[in-house]
């Protein structure tokens, strides 16, 4: 995809054809104008905009006729978004450039309107402009960028999506700039960088709790050793609360100019940073890290060697070892010639926003979201107007449901304050093909002793017999968060060394909400005679005794299991409800329990350590008075009968 090359040093082109600074060649002859101006220059290199400005208007009053002043000039008001005086500016000069390049400034002015949102002004200089083979090849070239940024500009407002954003309420929005902000998956948890006076403009990171009414806490600066003297920001947080990742600037012990660094939960707790290593880190600049929502796949920014544009998103997966990958970068077609940033992955872990500068856009960055479709990444698509519009907009995040956004809007105030506010939206419905996600929240414990236990998680597709997601549990609360897709039906093991597994059955395939097949905390059995396990993601036709090709995940973990434990000598339960008769039901709790053990058998387990039995309904586990409850005891397990 092509990108232009967006000019911002007003006049380059102009300056070009008179000469440059360094060999002296201006526009003006006056020894006074020139001294000042070259004054004016020093100012402007040390960022002085007050004292650059009042030198360039001194150097205008000596020879009116002095172009550069004016192209400088306008240089400081676009730098403030004061695009009409910055225009007038040019117009000034225009009329001190001999008829031959008189054309030359209509590209900047073209590109003046389209910056601050006046298309259709942009479009009417444009017309303008006499045949492009008399302008300087670069300049054409971007003429041909601008003109299809214009076009596409005018297309967009012509078929606006709904977008009223709401200004976040108070107590938040109360420093003079705060952006990037990050929810957790059930939003009730607000991350977001901020500037203020008292911390002498540095970054830091701020956290705001949502209470049951739906009011945020006064945000606090993130405990622990997280905010320092230096610069901390844009954050990223994994879906269980428990991982974050963050970019920390001129800190000692950096691999380059920002760093991303990662923290963890431990009770109340955030632990000491720890730098993510030269993988992750270059020499260069790396920040806006984007965490998917299992923790193990970080997407991030970097201006480091192998590059398309200035800045590309980079990848990285989290290794079997606790160390990242080496970093990949995502390509075409997401990562152009331009500038790609603000990566945010979706929960669901299909959809990435991203903020770009490509071409055609409505005005400087530009919000785009790209599918994960067949092992690759769609084209990417703008949002549209008015999520994007001539301001750039750097950053979004959407809920883990698509029900809102959230982002950061704001203003430029003078050449050296800039103030921005944090925004929610309700994100158009039918805008994009984003898949919605929930997640599960449990516990797990030991069944003997109630207490919270750590055990390894995997989540699978149940359709697709693909792992999703492989998590641990800490020891120190048991808490477990999955995140799961709309349309999906989902497996769910739950595996420690000396305990049966457990396995949980999830589907959110045709509700409005997942529907989980366990309590909210789900208990672990240790390995001993008598204890019977139900296996939950097994599945008959209706009354039928043939096997659901999608049983095979739950079926593979329990060839799984009994290999690793050649010992175990196990009895296949099958059970019915209590509608039909006693025989009909016998014959078909057997044949379904046969079943699951010639699989067994096709799977290489040894007969000798298995039996089956049908019991019909003899044994149920609930009540028959709902078709819930009777689905529970339509079920098959296995019984441990033996250890030796």
């Amino acid at each position: 995809m092509q990108v232009r090359m967006r000019i911002f040093a007003l006049g380059i082109f102009v300056l070009g054809a008179f000469g440059t600074a360094e060999v002296h060649a201006y526009t003006s002859r006056s020894t006074k104008a020139i001294q000042l101006y070259e004054q004016a220059i020093i100012h402007h290199a040390r960022q002085e905009y007050r004292e650059a400005t009042q030198y360039f208007k001194q150097a205008l009053k000596k020879d009116k006729r002095f172009v550069e002043p004016y192209l400088q000039l306008a240089k400081i008001q676009q730098q403030i978004d004061d695009f009409a005086e910055a225009i007038n500016l040019l117009r000034q000069a225009q009329h001190y450039l001999p008829k031959d390049k008189y054309y030359s400034l209509h590209h900047e002015i073209a590109l003046l309107y389209y910056r601050s949102g006046a298309y259709q002004k942009a479009q009417e200089v444009l017309t303008q402009l006499p045949d492009p083979s008399v302008l300087p090849a670069a300049l054409q070239l971007q003429v041909e960028y601008l003109k299809r940024d214009v076009a596409f500009s005018l297309e967009q407002i012509k078929m606006p999506v709904v977008f009223k954003p709401r200004l976040l309420p108070a107590p938040l929005n109360q420093f003079s700039s705060q952006y990037f902000p990050v929810l957790t998956v059930d939003q009730k948890t607000l991350f977001f960088t901020a500037r203020s006076s008292q911390t002498h403009g540095k970054e830091n990171i701020y956290i705001s709790h949502k209470d049951g009414t739906d009011n945020w806490s006064p945000p606090q600066p993130l405990t622990g050793k997280i905010n320092t003297e230096y610069n901390e920001g844009t954050c990223t947080i994994a879906a269980d609360g428990k991982m974050l990742v963050f970019t920390a600037c001129s800190r000692p012990g950096n691999h380059g100019i920002c760093d991303l660094y990662a923290i963890y939960k431990k009770g109340d707790q955030w632990t000491t940073p720890r730098n993510l290593g030269p993988h992750i880190n270059s020499k260069g600049w790396e920040s806006q890290p984007s965490l998917s929502a299992d923790g193990k796949t970080l997407y991030f920014v970097s201006d480091r060697e192998g590059n398309y544009g200035k800045k590309d998103i980079w990848k990285s997966t989290l290794q079997n070892d606790g160390e990242w990958s080496k970093p990949v970068n995502l390509g075409p077609p997401i990562n152009s010639k331009g500038r790609e940033i603000s990566p945010f992955i979706h929960p669901n872990g299909q959809t990435l926003f991203f903020a770009s500068d490509r071409c055609p856009s409505l005005g400087g960055l530009d919000i785009y979201y790209s599918n994960w479709v067949n092992d690759q990444w769609t084209t990417p698509a703008n949002l549209g107007y008015p999520i994007n519009k001539h301001k750039d907009q750097a950053s979004l995040f959407i809920t883990a449901d698509g029900q809102k956004g959230y982002y950061a809007d704001g203003n430029q105030k003078g050449t050296d304050y800039y103030s921005s506010h944090l925004y929610e939206f309700d994100f158009p419905k039918d805008l994009i093909q984003c898949p919605k996600s929930d997640f599960i929240k449990l516990q797990v414990a030991n069944a003997k002793t109630g207490q919270a236990m750590g055990v390894q998680v995997a989540v699978y597709d149940l359709e697709a017999g693909t792992e999703q997601a492989c998590l641990p549990v800490t020891q120190e609360d048991g808490e477990l968060m999955v995140v799961v897709n709309e349309g999906k039906e989902y497996g769910i093991f739950l595996n420690k060394e000396g305990y049966l597994f457990e396995s949980i059955y999830i589907d959110y395939k045709n509700h409005d909400k997942p529907i989980i097949s366990a309590p909210e905390k789900v208990l672990l059995k240790p390995i001993e005679v008598d204890q019977t396990q139900v296996l939950k993601n097994i599945f008959f036709d209706f009354d039928q005794y043939m096997l659901e090709p999608r049983s095979s995940t739950e079926l593979n973990r329990l060839v799984e299991f009994l290999q690793e434990h050649p010992a175990l000598r196990i009895e296949i339960e099958g059970h019915t409800d209590q509608i039909g008769t006693a025989d009909y039901n016998y014959e078909l709790s057997t044949k379904g329990a046969q079943a699951i053990y010639d699989y067994l058998i096709a799977s290489g387990i040894d007969a000798q350590k298995l039996t089956y039995q049908g019991y019909g309904k003899s044994r149920p586990i609930a009540s028959q008075d709902s078709s819930s409850s009777r689905q529970l005891n339509r079920r098959v397990a296995f019984k441990i009968i033996g250890l030796h």
